[in-house]
């Protein structure tokens, strides 16, 4: 029973350096907290950063556009484009821009002008707002939705659109975000390339960033908020998706000090003696030998696996890795919980002796 009972003592004793030893590992609350007031603060003084519309962007309801011909102030207009898509503009009338580009639009309004009204006429046009299609913002941060830009944003300033992340325990943000562009049917520019996560160096000239063609493209958090590398800083254009991929978020149970469920924020599985250090080490009266980890497998169908954490604590056995969903479950012991209620008393009656003593 003594050996039982030191055995008990040991094993508590190792569980509670574990837990202590959590303020040694991340803190992702703050963590999190530290990164919205980079996002907020630098969506603040980037804002307006981007003014250059891409090549092939196209025109829709909506949108805002400056015609600005040569030397004719009278044929100049800023003008909105019409829900059918559609802009009316002097001697001309109306004319059909959507699906165009600004560089398209330019060569049938020159093309209309010429002859009939000028012998040569230069027109330009710019766009002055996007309109016509909201990017969407979903997934960890504090306000989905969509959101109307106006002029080009950057990613880090559409973030801030949205107030950051998300900062609940169970809704932090997991490691990237997912950009989904719809088929070039607004616009396509590749002008910059991404280096590959880890790398100083950039990647191949044809992995697309800001100006990626239709598709999707991860951006690694820490890079972009961490780095200090413009590159991972994208663009955004009407019609993107924004996906702030949410963190796994594993579960431990039973007999621990913090019962709860905690994010996978930095990796996509984490040790069994990490998660019970998060769940703030076990009770005194946990049977650690009878532990088991509740996950499901490929076919969704419901496994258990015993585990004895204390031969994983001592080193004898190799630590298990828990990922998203898992569940560490460790039980309680009924001798173990009698064995602590005789050690209480026994501690109890002898600080009354001498408390009474004194």
């Amino acid at each position: 029973m003594r050996h039982g009972v030191l055995g008990l003592i040991f094993l508590w004793g190792a569980s509670l350096s574990l837990a202590q030893e959590v303020g040694s590992l991340p803190n992702d609350q703050g963590t999190v907290r530290d990164w919205n007031e980079h996002i907020l603060e630098a969506g603040r003084s980037r804002a307006g950063s981007f003014s250059d519309t891409p090549q092939d962007y196209r025109i829709g309801p909506e949108d805002l556009i400056e015609v600005a011909v040569f030397e004719v102030p009278e044929l100049s207009r800023t003008v909105r484009v019409s829900a059918s898509g559609e802009v009316s503009l002097p001697l001309i009338g109306s004319i059909k821009a959507r699906g165009m580009s600004p560089l398209q639009l330019e060569q049938v309004l020159t093309d209309r002008l010429r002859g009939s009204y000028l012998q040569d006429p230069q027109v330009s046009v710019f766009l002055r707002e996007y309109r016509s299609d909201p990017v969407s913002v979903m997934g960890a941060v504090k306000m989905p939705g969509l959101y109307q830009i106006q002029t080009q944003k950057s990613l880090i300033e559409v973030l801030a659109m949205a107030q950051g992340f998300s900062e609940g325990p169970q809704h932090q943000p997991g490691r990237t975000i997912v950009i989904t562009r719809k088929p070039a049917t607004r616009w396509v520019d590749k002008t910059s390339s991404v280096p590959e996560e880890g790398s100083s160096n950039p990647a191949d000239p044809d992995v697309p960033t800001g100006g990626m063609a239709a598709g999707s493209l991860e951006i690694p958090i820490k890079q972009l908020l961490q780095s200090g590398d413009p590159k991972w800083n994208v663009p955004l254009y009407p019609g993107d998706v924004v996906k702030v991929a949410p963190a796994g978020t594993f579960y431990v149970a039973g007999n621990v000090n913090r019962p709860g469920g905690f994010p996978l924020t930095d990796f996509d599985n984490i040790s069994v003696i990490q998660a019970l250090a998060m769940a703030g080490g076990s009770l005194k009266s946990a049977s650690l030998k009878s532990s088991v980890i509740i996950r499901r497998d490929s076919t969704g169908n419901r496994v258990e696996e015993m585990i004895d954490l204390r031969r994983v604590l001592k080193g004898k056995d190799p630590e298990t890795m828990l990922g998203a969903n898992d569940i560490l479950f460790v039980p309680g012991s009924v001798g173990k919980a009698a064995a602590l209620r005789a050690i209480e008393t026994s501690i109890q009656l002898a600080t009354g002796v001498i408390i009474w003593r004194r």
